[in-house]
């Protein structure tokens, strides 16, 4: 299992996670934009199929979206946990890159 580092990032009013992967990843959490949110989530699947990772999020001001961000990152963690290994069990999981 690869640890990803993720970052709360804000532009202007707006606040994203953005996980730092090749390539990165961004996850708005103070708007509910929900093509963003797809687009996300199926750049988080491709990279599934590369191996299992654990997104740890970097130390910064603790205010209400870093405590924000922290839950939905150990939700994430938990369900990208679950997906990996149905992937792995339908053989949707790439080979020729090796398990991480």
């Amino acid at each position: 299992m690869d640890t990803v580092e993720a970052e709360l990032v804000t532009e202007g009013e707006s606040y994203f996670i953005q996980i730092n992967d090749k390539p990165s990843i961004r996850i708005p959490i103070s708007d509910d934009n929900a093509n963003i949110v797809k687009a996300a989530f199926g750049a988080i699947l491709c990279r599934l199929r590369k191996g299992s990772i654990k997104i740890v999020l970097k130390e910064t001001k603790e205010d209400l979206f870093f405590h924000v961000a922290k839950e939905y990152l150990e939700q994430l963690n938990g369900e990208m946990l679950e997906v990996h290994a149905a992937m792995a069990e339908h053989g949707f999981i790439d080979q020729s890159d090796g398990e991480s």
